[in-house]
């Protein structure tokens, strides 16, 4: 009986279900962090975008399905992804948005933001929102899932081993960070940007297969459609498929183009069939793109801008730093910079696929300066996409740290599994306190 018993535990099937219920329990572990930082600010929201999200998305399936695209773009984030998938909720509620738009347009009135009303804790916006916000959020919630599970087995298909991919799991889903996400366009713009970027790689490890390309192309459009700071990865791309194919031939450069060409018509392709208004109102589209305020900074002045960059930075990076000193996704941060850095310790991260990690690099520093250059708002979730990549440098450095102090202490495997274990629920242990910390002291003040 016990040696049929282990040797089905050894079967691969059972491994890949043991291996998708940890998952499970690591998305978990994010779901509950989140919903301590819910119940903690009396469930309310950083602000009423995701309200007029509501609406948008409501106009945007009214007119999508009578083929009228004109309008179709209602913001300059542009969120047409938000719309496509909470959209078809709004088809089952009988809901009046006239009542939250006059109290939002009272607001204004009255020389305040629209924000002001969330941030006054309005209760009457808040009972009129309520009665939709579950059925707008349900789709979501399923797809904030689907990439979480998503996101782990892209990395495992990296060569990346099971530790550091339900590290980064696990600092990606409880991290403070993730209350940004409720901005529905910042959501789309993480979840699609990400998935891109990471097929696209998964595409370069040197496999036959095409599929990675395509749905790493369906992906970046969708990221395009979500927030126009996903543009980023055109000319990102091709300086990857350089990178990989480095040093270069005739051959190779062939073989770039016609990679880089393929994925350049499916994200076109793509494009038109999310947002058919680029051939029906070929003006609105340019509007978006060109002459939108919010997209680049008007009056440029180099010296005027950089005071201000370095001033906003450094007060959000401050705060950025000081909430998450105890939390391991940075300690292990800083651990990766330590290992990588000394030559004592340079080997520790020799059997990881070290391309992927450059690139993984390479994606972070210059996404965040792209930002940095041509963001009018310097605000620190605009990076959102930066954070999330950054969990997986912070899952290397702690796995080479623990590598590296069980091999200066001669820790067996069973002492180290032990370590991994009780980091777990460290993570999400400090994650709560600070939630109710922070909770306190709003309260105090």
């Amino acid at each position: 009986m016990l040696k049929c018993l282990y040797v089905y535990m050894n079967y691969p099937n059972y491994r890949k279900l043991e291996e998708f219920i940890s998952v499970m329990i690591i998305i978990l572990s994010g779901f509950i962090v989140t919903a301590f930082f819910k119940i903690n600010h009396g469930w309310t929201f950083a602000s009423l975008d995701e309200m007029i999200w509501h609406y948008r998305s409501s106009v945007f399936w009214d007119k999508f399905l009578s083929f009228d695209f004109s309008g179709l773009i209602q913001s300059a984030q542009p969120g047409i992804m938000v719309y496509w998938f909470t959209g078809f909720m709004m088809r089952f509620i009988d809901f009046d948005f006239n009542d939250v738009n006059r109290r939002i347009a009272e607001k204004e009135a009255e020389g305040l933001d629209f924000n002001s009303a969330i941030n006054a804790n309005n209760i009457a916006v808040y009972e009129v929102y309520e009665t939709i916000s579950f059925a707008f959020n349900v789709p979501l919630f399923l797809l904030i899932t689907v990439f979480f599970i998503s996101f782990y087995f892209l990395l495992k298909k990296l060569g990346f081993n099971r530790i550091i991919a339900s590290f980064s799991l696990l600092f990606l889903v409880t991290n403070m960070f993730l209350h940004y996400w409720i901005t529905p366009s910042d959501k789309m713009l993480n979840i699609f940007i990400t998935l891109s970027f990471l097929s696209i790689l998964v595409h370069l490890t040197g496999k036959v297969d095409k599929k990675y390309l395509v749905l790493s192309a369906v992906f970046g459009a969708w990221a395009v459609l979500s927030k126009l700071s996903a543009l980023f990865i055109l000319p990102f791309y091709l300086f990857v498929l350089v990178y990989y194919k480095w040093p270069l031939s005739k051959k190779k450069i062939k073989l770039i183009f016609k990679d880089y060409f393929v994925w350049i018509f499916i994200f076109i392709l793509t494009s038109v069939i999310f947002l058919p208004s680029i051939i029906t109102n070929p003006e609105d589209v340019y509007g978006l793109f060109f002459s939108s305020e919010n997209i680049f900074e008007e009056n440029y002045n180099a010296g005027s801008y950089v005071s201000r960059v370095v001033f906003d930075y450094t007060k959000l990076f401050s705060f950025m730093v000081i909430g998450c000193m105890a939390q391991f996704s940075i300690l292990s941060l800083v651990a990766y910079f330590f290992l990588k850095f000394n030559k004592k310790y340079k080997n520790v991260f020799k059997d990881l696929p070290q391309r992927h990690i450059k690139a993984i690099g390479a994606y972070i520093i210059l996404f965040a300066v792209m930002v940095t250059l041509i963001s009018k708002n310097h605000d620190i979730r605009l990076m959102s996409p930066v954070f999330v990549m950054l969990n997986v440098i912070s899952a290397i450095g702690l796995y080479g740290a623990v590598e590296v102090l069980a091999k200066e202490s001669e820790v067996n495997a069973k002492l180290k599994y032990f370590f991994y274990v009780a980091i777990f629920f460290i993570t999400i242990i400090f994650q709560i306190s600070y939630i109710i910390f922070i909770a306190q002291q709003n309260l105090l003040a």
